[in-house]
């Protein structure tokens, strides 16, 4: 009967194993082999103290066996008493010095006490013993990767693999090793394999298959496991998170929205989840039940700033006054100085200056290097005390993370504007040059692409385009609100028409390029009448002019030396970056404006300049002639961020060659030469 429970545990059924140990103990319950043989599968099934019982009496029975001790170590070490196992394993080798699970065993506690010296002293005995055997080369390994030589642990990991493919624990190593390299595909294989081999499918393991699966993409194949791994900890909220991310990834939003839900239900302050769920909610158009989320939440942590900003941003989208939840939110916690920096965020969007700088100076007497907070700051003192604002620009930027490139580019861009007051021009153009030589992640500008190869065709309809740097969003605002959804506008959006004109440009000939068909299927399928819509355009170049002819043009244009010295320090309404060197941006802005200039002189009648930094009245009026409105507009200088008619001037010097790149198509246009 042995040899018949040997057999079903060699194939891992340890049931029938079981069910023999026990009969067999019935009828010889004297025999020492039958009780360990017992005390294995009792372990195996699950039942620790029934397995402890059977080897102990194993031992009872059977004193000088070498191999029950480290049984029973093997057992105390799954129980956590490693002291108690430490002392069966010495006992094992006392009675039999070449027991090598001993040894292999006795290398994996010292390494557990980061005690390398003793990992290796037993690592060299067990080598006496048999230095080719694959426990002993997974020890040698896991000495090696704690001993900081990773390269030859893979080694080791891979040999013992490779000598025995059906080792769990080498599979197990082996893909560990490989996955903290990031070498996702080679860590899946063993991964897989070790589960496979593991007849307790350990859920350490499988979290480690989640992880490199997801690594390559695989949300499929990363859910199947997770899905495993739920069923098997279903309280674990960490786990129904995970499921809930990789089902978004997946595609799969309304389950993954029921994931997330089913967690809140149980923790409804959960602040990574309820994050996650209101953003899906938002994009589900599900405002209330997201509200209803967050006000769960506060109800029981009230003083935690991130569910306020939650509620903040969905009460934006609901439209509601933010005063009265700011009111609550400093009521709930007085000393929050992130929510005194919303409040004076709030004064400040509504043109309340000094009640904006009074919240902002009480939060930063709390945390000193909030952002927004030292930006109201910063602006406040550049009217009177334009030197005190460089100071405090530049005591932000000091306090500022590496990493964030965002936060240095504002902050050089304010500096730049207190030199600027102070005249000192020089040194602001420096300060411009660091910015734009900073990383930024706005879209970069589609490349310029030349008239050859445009495919036959025209539209009817009228074209409006401001250059990047001319602040044009008050003549849009006015424009908008008088032609309704006459005027398109979606191209600047996160959402893109798709007809090959967005933000993102495709080349000629390249799937998704635009063309006169796709402008004109893309408007119909809108709902729109090409004839009679005005479609705002983020960007023009001599292929898009040429593939829209046809069209009527509408440019909202100012000097393009100054359009090139706001894209730098104020931005543009298309959100594209500016180059990294001032003469590269200088040449791309001066391409547009040379494509716009050259299809004016080639289709006369069919191009309208608005100069929006010159006489408003007469850009007015030719605004509303050409588009045929029975009312003035309301405004086309509005309070967006820019320079004054002509300062480039104030930059001939440090930014004389890009101005000169700039200057024969302002004069083009209508600007004068210097």
């Amino acid at each position: 009967m042995l040899a018949n429970i040997t057999e079903a545990m060699r194939r891992g059924d340890f049931a029938a194993a079981l069910q023999t140990a026990r009969d067999l103990v019935a009828e010889e319950p004297d025999n020492f082999a039958a009780q360990h043989l017992l005390g294995i599968c009792l372990r195996q099934m699950g039942d620790l103290a029934g397995a402890r019982v059977a080897l102990e009496r194993a031992i009872a029975l059977s004193p000088e066996q070498s191999s029950l001790y480290f049984s029973l170590a093997s057992l105390d070490l799954a129980e956590g008493k490693a002291e108690a196992a430490d002392a069966g394993l010495k006992q094992s080798l006392r009675l039999d010095p070449n027991q090598l699970g001993a040894y292999v065993t006795l290398v994996h506690l010292a390494l557990a006490r980061r005690d390398q010296d003793e990992a290796e002293r037993n690592l060299r005995l067990a080598q006496r013993v048999n230095a080719n055997h694959p426990q002993v080369v997974i020890a040698e390994g896991f000495l090696a990767q704690a001993r900081g030589n990773p390269d030859l642990a893979l080694r080791c990991f891979t040999a013992a693999a490779e000598s025995d493919p059906n080792l769990h624990e080498a599979q197990l190593a082996l893909g560990k090793a490989y996955l903290s390299r990031g070498m996702w595909p080679f860590a899946e294989q063993a991964l897989a394999n070790a589960l496979r081999l593991d007849p307790t499918r350990s859920s350490a393991t499988l979290r480690d298959l989640v992880q490199a699966r997801r690594r390559q993409g695989n949300a499929e194949g990363a859910l199947e496991a997770l899905d495993e791994l739920v069923q098997r900890h279903p309280a674990d909220l960490a786990l129904r998170g995970a499921r809930g991310e990789l089902r978004v990834a997946a595609g799969r939003v309304p389950q993954a929205l029921e994931e997330f839900l089913a967690i809140l239900d149980r923790q409804p302050d959960h602040l990574v989840t309820l994050g996650l769920a209101v953003q899906l909610l938002i994009g589900s158009d599900r405002l209330d039940e997201a509200r209803a989320r967050i006000e769960a939440a506060l109800a029981k942590s009230p003083q935690v700033d991130e569910l306020w900003m939650m509620r903040l941003n969905v009460s934006g989208r609901l439209q509601e006054d933010a005063k009265d939840l700011l009111d609550r939110w400093h009521a709930a916690s007085p000393s929050s100085a992130t929510c005194m920096e919303m409040i004076a965020n709030y004064h400040q969007t509504r043109g309340e200056l000094a009640q904006a700088e009074a919240w902002a100076d009480r939060a930063l007497a709390i945390k000193p290097l909030l952002f927004i907070s030292g930006l109201i700051k910063v602006q406040a003192l550049l009217a009177d005390q334009p030197e005190e604002a460089l100071a405090h620009a530049d005591r932000m930027l000091a306090g500022a993370a590496a990493d964030r490139s965002d936060i240095q580019r504002t902050l050089h861009g304010w500096a730049g504007i207190a030199l600027d007051a102070m005249g000192r021009y020089d040194e602001a153009a420096e300060r411009w040059r660091r910015l734009i030589a900073l990383p930024d992640n706005q879209l970069m500008p589609p490349p310029q692409v030349p008239a050859e190869s445009v495919a036959e065709g025209s539209i009817e309809g009228t074209l409006l385009w401001a250059p990047v740097g001319v602040r044009a969003e008050a003549a849009l605002g006015s424009m908008l609100a008088a032609m309704g959804s006459r005027l398109r506008v979606d191209r600047l959006s996160a959402v893109q028409p798709g007809d090959g004109f967005g933000l993102v440009r495709w080349p000629p000939g390249a799937p998704g390029a635009g063309t006169a068909a796709s402008w004109t299927q893309g408007m119909l399928a809108a709902g729109a009448e090409p004839s009679q819509v005005v479609d705002l355009l983020p960007h023009v170049d001599a292929y898009t002019l040429a593939s829209l002819q046809g069209a009527r043009v509408l440019a909202l244009l100012a000097d393009p030396r100054d359009a090139l010295l706001n894209w730098m320090v104020n931005g543009s309404v298309q959100k594209y970056a500016v180059a990294r060197e001032v003469m590269m941006a200088a040449d791309w802005l001066a391409a547009s404006l040379e494509a716009l200039a050259d299809h004016r002189d080639a289709h006369p009648g069919k191009v309208v300049l608005a100069r929006l930094d010159g006489d408003v009245a007469e850009a007015g009026q030719a605004i509303e002639t050409l588009l045929g409105l029975s009312e003035p507009l309301a405004a086309l200088q509005g309070s967006a961020p820019q320079f004054p008619a002509g300062h480039w001037r104030k930059y001939a010097g440090p930014f004389g060659e890009a101005f000169a790149r700039l200057t024969p198509v302002a004069v083009r246009l209508g600007y004068p030469l210097s």
